[in-house]
């Protein structure tokens, strides 16, 4: 599309206010601006794709409030929240987003002045904190856990990105990790874990109030993970053959929630298995089908404190419990 002035932007602008908010028909603001239909269905189209004009829809998502009490009383969490998936939904970016919505949400209810929270990374929080609306500004301190992904990730969904972008909704303070996520020799990692940025960020990661994270599966199927560039195929079928279910703040899980037995477990920069344990108000964000067999695990494992999720995931993970 070609670059457009202001002069057609603001015309672009009008015949969406006369459409959305005045109720005019097409043909009505065609007659007036001495425009075609044609022209004035382009316009709003273009209004719509600059981000002219945005929709919101108020109204809550609809709760399972008898999944949310299971899930709290079969694997002891302090809170559990559970997104209905209406009509059947099949697809897993809208269950995602759903998700993600109710994580922003939490987070505006929890979130107080003087707290710090630690993030990760990966799409369903990359949902979580472009959702949020917090409101009221916040004096807190966002920390990212981990280290970056390699570039040929998703820099939308890095660990940076979504530390920063929180901070800035919140209107708090922003502390990033200068590191990879994972360094394949233990002598440089010792050397970068000596480095005074990094250590300074690494003296305050473990004693954060709360966690922020994502639950990933491991899946030959989808390459584009968090792991990318780091993770070859056959590491990754290793891994699998290991035991390996999924990943929590890149540390690989066995079906029982434990850190897998694995030298690639040992590299990680970041948050260690040991101090994630310990946080007091860990909260998982986790949507796909796909991962339920990795959030069982993490719920044996007792790592999380509070699950968002949707109603099909949170029946499933509700059957594996009964079996």
């Amino acid at each position: 599309m070609r670059q457009m002035d202001e002069d057609e932007l603001a015309v672009i602008a009008e015949v969406a206010r006369m459409y959305y908010i005045e109720g005019m028909s097409q043909l009505d603001i065609a007659n007036m601006l001495f425009f075609s239909k044609a022209k004035v269905s382009r316009a709003l189209r273009i209004a719509r794709e600059e981000h002219i004009v945005e929709f919101q829809i108020n109204y809550p998502l609809k709760r399972s409030l008898a999944l949310e009490a299971e899930l709290r009383r079969r694997f002891g969490l302090k809170e559990a929240l559970v997104v209905t998936d209406l009509y059947d939904n099949q697809n897993t970016d809208i269950s995602i987003k759903r998700i993600g919505e109710m994580a922003a949400s939490y987070l505006d209810e929890i979130l107080k002045d003087g707290d710090s929270i630690g993030v990760s990374w990966g799409r369903t929080m990359y949902q979580a904190v472009r959702q949020l609306k917090p409101s009221s500004p916040r004096r807190i301190q966002v920390l990212q856990l981990m280290g970056s992904c390699m570039d040929d990730y998703n820099l939308d969904i890095d660990v940076t990105t979504l530390t920063e972008r929180m901070a800035q909704a919140f209107q708090g303070t922003a502390v990033r990790l200068y590191a990879p996520m994972h360094v394949k020799s233990d002598i440089v990692r010792k050397e970068l874990l000596r480095e005074p940025i990094i250590r300074k960020t690494m003296d305050k990661i473990h004693s954060v109030d709360y966690a922020l994270t994502g639950i990933a599966d491991v899946s030959l199927e989808r390459p584009r993970s968090t792991w990318a560039g780091y993770l070859t195929e056959n590491k990754k079928r290793e891994l699998i053959r290991k035991g390996a279910v999924g990943y929590l703040c890149g540390y690989f899980l066995d079906k029982n929630g434990n850190k897998l037995s694995d030298p690639i477990n040992d590299k990680i920069i970041g948050i260690s298995f040991e101090d994630l344990r310990k946080i007091s108000h860990v909260i998982a964000v986790a949507g796909g089908i796909d991962k339920t067999q990795a959030i069982y695990a993490a719920l044996k494992g007792n790592l999380i404190h509070c699950l968002i999720t949707d109603s099909r995931i949170a029946e499933k993970l509700l059957a594996m419990r009964d079996s």
